[in-house]
């Protein structure tokens, strides 16, 4: 959401009120860009009601009394004519921040301008440092509006408040001299200073990948490592990384083989029914109908693969115990870096010096090498949809152990990562594997239900299980692993296909991913109060939102690129109440509810991560997202302290990477000549092109118009009329042909005449 209204940020006297540091300060002074690239950028503030502002929080550090020992002062002003706020002693040179809250009664797009000012009281020195603001809503703004600054504001919350709580190492004190950083309670410095909340939870934990998730976070809104050094979240990125490639090691290249033949292994009964023991190739059922009769990567099984894209005969994984559950997001963190070229300066043998791209591809055919080749299926005694595990080509802890759903989903977002980020050609045997899993281990014996909230009815059809069906396991509840599964189907190019309650002429056999969006569909307005009912409530389940979030940007049917913005269910009558949406579906991102001034059922994911932020049970407002699973555990060992950084990912709508945000266009009527629309857009790292669709209808479907290599394109394809709406989109390809990700959507109305185009 850092995307802004660019005629609020051209505002000409805008300029006129930037103060710029001075020149001749002895004292370097930091404040939070909210664009690093761009330091005058605003950050957003709104007005939650004609009375009341909401409280920002304006970041700041300086750097220069960092291991001093004079005492310093800083000294706020707000540019509102507030009184002035004096911090008297500085205590922490990271923390000089403060908070406010700005007149409720300002129009919108009214600008201030803070300024803090530091003074070195041993020796009068001083520095300063402007933080920009400006009132984005007001309570009589339209929903929308009010929904982009609550987000807004949220991230400026949520990433300083990783700032905050990360530990920081000296030069002088780390290996090698390299400065480093993180949030992981085994980093010995900093242990055991990790922040209390919800009544003694460490918001910290003894596993090296939080570094990787809340790098990631500050990475996709951003801030990267080689930001401008105006940033101060630049230095917290650089130690971050440092700080995890020490929880990487190596190993010999190693090999996985394959017991079955997954074109001829991924099947079902042509009548519908499921393959049992005592048939097991449906032969009084029609015969078999093969989801992936193209998955011939393995056809004389047993078949043996050494996994070494890049020819340097290593694999890289996480040394603490849980590889696979665990890197995914160290590749994540990676290409969302966006400097593939860059050298690890920290870590074992085999990794410090490695570039970026090195070790994301190597931790990619670690994974390739970690996938389960053997098979469980009707063949010897197991029953799909419930009753027992089958098996297929996915991951448990460590590699070629087993199959669980919600490890895989480590493995599916680290491999698409490599793909669509690095061009990591995902081997063929991979996802022809996993796609055998997703088959086997999806609940297919359940009724379908009739009407919403079909969990607490008992109806499960198209759920998944840790093992296998949600019918088989059913720990924790299924909102966890059936998004965690949607993501697996991404990777296998399973996704939405014709069904005539969509009003397709036609309902194709293969319905997977259909059954299990409706499922999840069916569900997702489930009440999420009281406070953690993660089991019973998509949206009160940090870990598998997270999941579904990526599913949904990732969603690949047929291995085209295809993010879905309204969620769907075949099940009629689920979501009824917002009539500006196509029918049976809800925007999952941006939905809001009556509440938060809306007419859907209930908040998306942006709304829901906003009530979310800070912990409900104390009611202290720092900036952190804790406690929204299916339990909370204490002092280490739990996903909840990754929750911040999820959340933060998740309200940027993205993965891994940060997409072009700024797609904009105008039309041109048509005259003497054809009707136009002209888009520009800022280049996106690793694309060598772009792809432009327009549709026709806000969030798609959308049709491919043209192809460029600049970052502009001008369409005149046939179909354009005046007067007219369109919908485009863009997506960055990289070298190797893949779809990066998918930009935001510009709306562009061609002008009703003959005129200059606006």
């Amino acid at each position: 959401m850092k995307n802004r209204f660019s005629s609020i940020i051209a505002i000409a006297s805008f300029a006129a009120l930037c103060v710029a540091q001075s020149a001749f300060a002895s004292l370097t002074v930091l404040t939070v860009p909210w664009i690093p690239t761009t330091p005058t950028s605003p950050h957003s503030t709104y007005a939650i009601s004609s009375t009341i502002e909401s409280t920002i929080v304006l970041g700041a550090t300086v750097p220069s009394a960092v291991g001093s020992a004079d005492s310093f002062k800083a000294v706020w002003s707000f540019g509102d004519g507030s009184a002035n706020v004096t911090i008297n002693p500085v205590t922490n040179p990271y923390d000089i921040s403060t908070t406010h809250q700005y007149p409720a009664s300002a129009a919108v797009g009214t600008t201030w301008t803070a300024t803090v000012t530091v003074t070195d009281l041993t020796n009068s020195a001083t520095g300063s440092a402007n933080y920009y603001v400006f009132q984005q809503a007001n309570s009589a703004s339209l929903a929308p509006l009010v929904l982009q600054a609550k987000v807004n504001v949220a991230i400026d919350w949520g990433l300083w408040y990783m700032h905050q709580t990360m530990w920081r190492n000296t030069s002088t004190g780390a290996p090698g001299g390299v400065p480093w950083g993180g949030w992981d309670q085994a980093g010995g410095v900093g242990s055991g200073t990790c922040p209390l909340v919800n009544g003694g939870a460490y918001d910290c934990v003894n596993y090296g990948v939080i570094n990787a998730e809340n790098v990631q976070a500050f990475e996709v809104n951003g801030h990267l490592q080689n930001g401008p050094s105006s940033d101060p979240y630049t230095d917290d990125v650089a130690r971050g990384l440092a700080r995890m490639f020490n929880f990487l090691s190596t190993q010999t290249a190693a090999s996985d083989t394959y017991v079955y033949n997954p074109a001829t292994e991924n099947y079902t009964c042509k009548d519908g029914s499921v393959p049992q023991t005592t048939d097991p190739l449906c032969a009084a059922h029609g015969g078999q109908f093969f989801y992936n009769p193209g998955g011939t990567s393995c056809t004389s099984p047993p078949c043996t693969f050494t996994f070494d894209g890049n020819g340097n005969k290593l694999q890289t994984f996480d040394n603490q115990g849980e590889s696979i559950y665990t890197g995914g997001p160290y590749i994540d963190a990676i290409v969302a870096s966006g400097t593939p070229t860059a050298v690890a300066p920290t870590g074992a043998a085999g990794i410090v010096g490695k570039t970026f791209q090195t070790i994301a591809q190597d931790m990619a055919d670690f994974y390739a090498y970690g996938q389960y080749g053997n098979d469980c299926d009707v063949w010897n005694g197991a029953t799909r949809g419930n009753g027992s595990s089958c098996a297929g080509g996915a991951w448990l802890y460590g590699p070629q152990q087993g199959n669980d759903s919600s490890t895989s989903q480590w493995a599916a977002i680290g491999l698409i990562a490599a793909s669509r980020g690095l061009s990591y050609p995902v081997p063929k045997i991979v996802t022809d594997a996993n796609n055998v899993w997703i088959t086997n281990a999806q609940d297919v014996t359940d009724p379908k239900g009739t009407g919403a909230n079909s969990f607490a009815a008992g109806d499960n059809a198209g759920a998944y299980g840790y093992r296998g069906s949600f019918a088989y396991s059913n720990a924790w509840g299924p909102f966890a692993v059936t998004p965690s599964s949607m993501v697996q189907m991404a990777l296998d190019g399973v996704g939405r296909t014709p069904n005539t309650a969509f009003g397709d002429s036609t309902t194709a056999f293969d319905q997977r991913w259909n059954n299990t969006e409706t499922y999840y569909a069916d569900n997702f307005c489930n009440s999420v109060t009281p406070y953690n009912q993660a089991y019973y409530a998509p949206r009160a389940y940090m870990y598998g939102l997270f999941s579904f979030t990526k599913s949904m940007l990732l969603h690949d049917p047929g291995f085209s690129l295809s993010p879905i913005q309204f969620l769907r269910t075949t099940t009629p009558g689920v979501f009824t109440t917002n009539h500006s949406v196509p029918a049976n579906s809800i925007d999952w991102y941006a939905a809001l509810s009556p509440a938060n001034g809306g007419s859907d059922p209930c908040d998306g994911v942006a709304q829901t991560l906003v009530n979310f932020q800070a912990s409900p049970d104390t009611g202290v407002f720092d900036g952190h997202w804790y406690g929204n699973t299916y339990y909370i555990c204490y002092q280490g060992g739990c996903q909840s302290p990754f929750e911040t950084a999820w959340a933060l990912i998740m309200l940027q709508k993205t993965v891994f990477v940060s997409c072009v945000k700024n797609l904009q266009g105008r039309g041109t009527p048509a005259g003497s000549n054809p009707a136009r629309v002209d888009l520009t857009w800022s280049a996106q790292g690793q694309a060598n092109s772009y792809t432009v669709l327009r549709g026709t209808s806000n969030g798609g479907p959308y049709t491919e118009v043209g192809t460029t290599t600049t970052t502009a394109f001008s369409d005149t394809t046939a179909g354009l009329i005046n007067g007219d709406t369109y919908y485009y989109v863009l997506q960055p390809v990289n070298a190797n042909g893949t779809e990066i990700c998918q930009s935001n959507q510009a709306t562009v109305t061609v002008p009703a005449g003959r005129g200059a185009p606006h």
